[in-house]
């Protein structure tokens, strides 16, 4: 390549360098990994008293069913 192309073909924009990573970044990734160490901490614990967590079946049964019509037929409230 010659000099004279080199200089024939502008930038495409400004370089600007990657920023660096900062202490709140860093806070972020910490408090990330503590809190998936602290679920995995509980989840320890309540396998160790042989705890199951289970849905009561009335729940489930409650949060598929559609809302009951209006019997006056009148809409809204």
């Amino acid at each position: 390549m010659a000099i004279a192309e080199l200089k024939a073909e502008p930038g495409r924009g400004v370089f600007v360098q990657k920023q660096r990573a900062n202490i709140y970044s860093m806070m972020l990734i910490l408090s990330l990994m503590f809190i998936m160490i602290g679920c995995l901490c509980l989840y320890l614990e309540m396998n160790s008293y042989q705890m199951k967590v289970k849905v009561p079946q009335a729940a489930k049964a409650a949060s598929v069913q559609p809302p009951a019509p209006n019997p006056t037929g009148a809409p809204g409230m």
